[in-house]
């Protein structure tokens, strides 16, 4: 049993195509195939159920699939502390992000911090929705994740807290309420709401807020997208509410701090339990915090 032959294993239990599974392994397909057609007659097994140009893991096949990706990811973690072992040369992260999150700053400024020291490090960033993120971990499709803090611990997922920020009104420079210090949620819902859509936990905790002062969210507009929440208060007439960090950095809108103190956001970084972090990881972990921790200082000076 080779580690190359797992891999394609893997690659073919996810794809189900053996076509697209030879090319994510960037392989020949004939070579995939009889590469696997051996792994089979090693373990005594079929893995893989044939009917013509369609395949179907067999039971053998999904019990094994565990124990591959398990041998996979020992064998990376394995290559990953001998590369450790010298400078932080090259090595890649993979990050996902809650949708709606919105830190481009934090992730801007920290990204920018970091290649500028390690110029050779690759970043996979992907927005995914909250409630995916640990499984994504438990799969090492992520090697850590931003999220909002979440109400329940999830099962060998360590979470860790990273800040807190508050929710804001945002409004074009122009806007009737540009000029006020701060604005209750009870204002903002007498002007055009353009707000992120229900299936974010962003929304959510919007809804949570208004609901605890006996109000609900009736937005003309939702969006999955901040950057298109953006572009539409830019144009005077919308108002919305974003977190605070999504919105710092934003160019041509006022933020109105919100009266409120349920209007509060906590956020977190998720990272998978027993898991080994490369140096790379561990080394962006740390400029992170040290760039958020800068930022919530400014926040608070402002």
């Amino acid at each position: 049993m080779e580690i190359r032959q797992l891999r394609y294993f893997v690659n073919a239990a996810h794809a189900l195509n053996f076509t697209e599974a030879a090319r994510l392994s960037n392989v020949a397909q004939s070579t995939l195939s009889q590469q696997i057609k051996q792994l089979e007659m090693e373990l005594g097994v079929p893995l893989f159920h044939r009917t013509g140009k369609h395949v179907s893991l067999s039971a053998e096949g999904l019990i094994f699939l565990e124990d591959a990706k398990r041998i996979l990811n020992d064998a990376r973690q394995g290559l990953q502390r001998l590369a450790d072992l010298g400078e932080l040369r090259e090595g890649s992260v993979s990050l996902g992000i809650a949708s709606g999150l919105g830190l481009s700053e934090l992730l801007a400024e920290t990204l920018t911090i970091y290649n500028k020291a390690y110029p050779h490090i690759r970043f996979k960033i992907s927005q995914v929705a909250a409630p995916l993120l640990p499984e994504k971990l438990r799969q090492h499709e992520l090697d850590l994740a931003l999220t909002f803090t979440p109400h329940t611990l999830e099962e060998s997922i360590l979470v860790e807290p990273l800040f807190d920020t508050p929710l804001c009104a945002i409004v074009s420079e122009q806007h009737t309420l540009a000029a006020l210090p701060t604005v209750s949620i009870r204002e903002l819902i007498r002007h055009p709401l353009v707000l992120p859509s229900q299936d974010l936990q962003i929304r959510q905790h919007m809804d949570a807020a208004a609901l605890s002062l006996g109000l609900i969210l009736h937005p003309t507009v939702q969006i999955d997208d901040l950057s298109h929440i953006v572009y539409m208060v830019r144009r005077g007439r919308w108002v919305s509410i974003l977190p605070d960090a999504a919105s710092r950095a934003v160019k041509g809108v006022v933020r109105i701090p919100i009266e409120e103190r349920a209007a509060t956001l906590h956020t977190s970084v998720l990272t998978l339990e027993k898991n080994y972090q490369g140096k790379a990881v561990r080394e962006f972990l740390r400029l992170m915090h040290n760039t958020a921790d800068l930022l919530l200082k400014t926040r608070n000076n402002d």
